[in-house]
């Protein structure tokens, strides 16, 4: 049985990103990796953890890319 992500409810493609709580797709993953990040730099800021989740989410697609 394939995996679904618990995020976007999309087959995960490859190896999930696991939480604490959750299993995600890479493009998801990317996104909550890039919020916490975000959010531990800005001392709790959320605006803080948005725009790094975005920079985090462009940095690995142009990787892949």
């Amino acid at each position: 049985m394939q995996q679904r992500c618990d995020q976007c409810r999309r087959p995960i493609q490859g190896e999930p990103v696991r939480t604490a709580t959750r299993t995600l797709c890479d493009a998801c993953g990317a996104t909550f990796l890039g919020l916490a990040a975000g959010t531990l730099a800005g001392s709790g800021d959320v605006g803080q953890g948005i725009a790094t989740a975005g920079w985090f989410e462009r940095l690995r697609r142009r990787r892949r890319g």
